[in-house]
């Protein structure tokens, strides 16, 4: 296991079958207290959890989907996580080539075009939860495709979680 590996860890944490995000949220600091112990962290609104004290290396990320949370602690630096539980319906079918093409770019939308459409799901939900975890890792909120973007999360190590129950998801960190 390289080094940078060695320093991050995940946590699944089973929570309720909602979109309400409030209990899974205070799992999740439960969760984060048992790893961090009296760390103290800031939680703020529409941001993610970060360690309050200055200076410190500890990169926290967090993902939620009815029924499955995901904690990423990176003990070295930052880290997003992102998790995803794609469902199959005409309506999620059309939205894809568009979602593809604005937010993953050309390169990844011709990709996904070749596969049949029972597989474009997943493999879109793939190249999503990657995209979004390079974007969690660098602090960025979702933007349209382009190139120097791509050229930026370049520099995150990016990887597929294997999840129970047909979730998606993946771990960036630099």
């Amino acid at each position: 296991m390289d080094k940078k590996r060695q320093n991050l860890l995940i946590v699944a944490v089973n929570t309720e079958n909602t979109a309400i995000r409030d209990a899974a949220r205070q799992q999740v600091r439960q969760v984060l207290r048992e790893l961090l112990g009296d760390e103290p962290l800031v939680s703020t609104p529409g941001q993610a959890i970060r360690v309050a004290r200055p200076g410190s290396k500890i990169g926290i990320s967090v993902s939620h989907e009815a029924r499955l949370s995901l904690v990423a602690v990176n003990f070295a630096g930052p880290v997003g996580i992102d998790l995803m539980r794609p469902l199959a319906s005409a309506d999620w079918h059309e939205q894809i080539p568009t979602l593809a093409h604005d937010y993953l770019g050309p390169r990844v939308a011709q990709h996904l075009a070749s596969f049949p459409a029972a597989e474009q799901i997943r493999y879109f939900a793939e190249a999503w939860t990657q995209h979004e975890a390079r974007l969690k890792c660098f602090g960025l909120g979702l933007e349209e495709w382009h190139p120097a973007l791509a050229e930026r999360l370049s520099a995150c190590r990016v990887e597929p979680l294997t999840l129970p129950g047909g979730y998606i998801g993946a771990v960036a960190y630099r």
